[in-house]
């Protein structure tokens, strides 16, 4: 049980670090939007380059399926965070 007059643990702290991240519409979002975007470009990217480089195919599609996240979380992130609150008055 920690008691509720403690000071505050410091900020360079693992306790402080947990506590201060958080699972946000945003993040989860941004996390949706890179799995999608890895998985619709293995799909797309497989075919043509197993055709065009058989001894490749693999490590292309995995390479090109991570460029794809990468890509896709920060924009889906900064996407959703302009979006209107759910949480509206009434």
């Amino acid at each position: 049980m920690t008691d509720p007059f403690a000071p505050p643990p410091e900020a360079g702290s693992a306790i402080a670090a947990s506590e201060g991240r958080r699972w946000t519409k945003e993040s989860a979002g941004g996390f949706f939007a890179a799995t999608a975007a890895f998985v619709v470009v293995q799909a797309l990217v497989f075919e043509p380059v197993s055709r065009l480089l058989p001894d490749y195919a693999h490590r292309v599609t995995a390479l090109a399926g991570i460029l794809a996240a990468t890509l896709a979380h920060p924009l889906a992130t900064r996407w959703l965070k302009r979006l209107p609150s759910s949480a509206a008055p009434k």
